[in-house]
């Protein structure tokens, strides 16, 4: 049973999981462009069969099997994880305990130029503006919004070269992102401790170059990957 709003005891599931040195520099440090920290990973909803709500409470309570995805553009990462996985017998989320009962590998490597994608969790890209009398108002943009695709550009064009090195100002159009079926319903709304983060999930067509793709599947789309926003997988 989990509050409706779980993003950040998932995020601290997911922290527990990884080995004590990578977590601690992931969380501490992580990978710097000018003033902005990537951590380079990102994780998925919590996936059940069967799951209820109560509106009272606002709790869900998740029944029988539960499966969680991560993703990393650190390969190390997740083999040491999956090593540590397999040798820890107390798993805690939220203070129940949880008994790992399989581990699946997904290799995120792609040849096209071409991708259809689902976001497994919220996507959110944003500006912040401060306001006449010094303080700050956040603007969440929707997928059909056109600031919305040159915000993915810029964030993943920051995260690219925080973990390459490599500067891509030479490039004239690092990709492209269009709404493929997203409506209304896939708005989602979520309180992160104590900020209200709007996102969405539904599905997307994503151009760029096949090792771009590659590095968004295992990176994460948009902002705040690292609190659970914007996996996406593969759509078929």
């Amino acid at each position: 049973m989990l509050p409706v709003n779980y993003q950040h005891l998932l995020q601290a599931l997911v922290y527990s999981i990884f080995p004590q040195q990578e977590a601690s520099y992931l969380h501490d440090q992580g990978y710097h462009y000018n003033n902005r920290t990537y951590k380079l990973f990102c994780f998925s909803k919590i996936k059940a069969k069967k799951t209820v709500y109560d509106n009272s409470t606002k709790k869900i309570t998740f029944h029988d099997r539960i499966s969680i995805s991560i993703s990393s553009i650190l390969p190390e990462l997740i083999e040491k994880t999956t090593n540590q996985i397999l040798t820890t017998e107390n798993l805690l989320l939220n203070g129940e305990k949880l008994t790992i009962d399989s581990i699946q590998f997904s290799q995120n490597s792609v040849t096209t130029n071409s991708l259809q994608v689902k976001a497994n969790s919220p996507i959110t890209v944003y500006s912040t503006y401060e306001k006449r009398d010094g303080s700050k108002i956040t603007h969440y943009f929707s997928p059909h919004d056109p600031v919305f695709e040159h915000l993915i550009q810029e964030n993943f064009a920051r995260k690219y070269e925080a973990f390459t090195n490599e500067s891509l100002e030479h490039e004239k159009e690092l990709l492209s992102i269009r709404p493929v079926r997203v409506t209304n319903r896939d708005k989602v709304v979520t309180k992160y401790k104590n900020i209200w983060i709007t996102g969405w999930t539904g599905i997307y067509e994503i151009k760029a170059k096949p090792e771009y793709l590659s590095f968004l599947l295992n990176a994460g789309l948009g902002s705040r990957n690292s609190s659970g926003f914007g996996f996406i997988s593969p759509f078929q």
